[in-house]
């Protein structure tokens, strides 16, 4: 279900597996998209961390695979704890590092580990007469460096997937915003001969997690969009 593994833990509890990765992107001379690595840091941790929380978990740590050297463990590290830090989350970072084989390119992985009550999934939450929107907007390589305005920001995610009238957020990714909702569909058996319409690019990839998908009660939607002022497209489903 979504993009993440649930572990039955006992006692109602359950461990939520999240991941991302990143390769070309980084400050080595062979990477096709050039960027510090502390960038890079911000869009892994982004995917990863919203796809544990849209799922109602509150991560616990993060495991970080590195396959570019001691320089980059340092910096990528130290930028996802700062990430934690700011989302409100204590989150320790172990992991390791290929330093004995040098790749030409830059390359990174990203587990962030969650615990969830079973009966608190935010999962197949919603119904048929939800409302969908998509806060942000899809963006890929050097759009997310250049169009940092249109960016959902994790301060905004947070707020909406604890909301009243939110039933659940999708965090977009390489599906793009059709295919992530097709899914979402599926997951709440709602899923027949549908089309999508919003003034977005709905098969564009998200990259990483640049927006994502709200469905929410009717009479909420004025303070959704008052929340995410610009950032709220309409997506009509029908």
């Amino acid at each position: 279900m979504r993009d993440v593994s649930f572990v039955p833990l006992g006692e109602g509890r359950e461990l939520v597996i999240s991941s991302d990765n990143a390769a070309f992107i980084g400050e080595k001379e062979a990477d096709e998209v050039k960027a510090p690595y502390e960038v890079v840091a911000e869009a892994l941790f982004r995917v990863a961390y919203m796809e544990n929380r849209a799922v109602g978990a509150d991560p616990v740590s993060v495991i970080l695979y590195d396959f570019s050297g001691g320089e980059g463990w340092r910096r990528i590290s130290g930028a996802i704890e700062e990430l934690g830090k700011k989302t409100g989350y204590h989150l320790p970072v172990t992991g390791s590092t290929e330093s004995n084989f040098p790749l030409p390119q830059s390359a990174f992985a990203i587990a962030i580990l969650g615990q969830v009550n079973s009966e608190s999934k935010k999962v197949r939450k919603t119904p048929k007469t939800a409302k969908f929107a998509v806060i942000g907007e899809p963006l890929v390589g050097e759009e997310v460096r250049t169009k940092r305005e249109s960016i959902a920001p994790l301060h905004l995610f947070d707020q909406l997937l604890q909301l009243d009238g939110v039933y659940e957020v999708l965090p977009v990714g390489s599906k793009g915003i059709a295919g992530e909702t097709r899914g979402l569909l599926e997951d709440n058996n709602l899923l027949s001969d549908v089309s999508f319409h919003c003034d977005l690019d709905i098969e564009k990839s998200g990259g990483p997690a640049t927006c994502f998908v709200v469905t929410y009660k009717e009479k909420e939607e004025a303070r959704i969009r008052a929340c995410c002022k610009g950032l709220f497209h309409p997506l009509y489903v029908y």
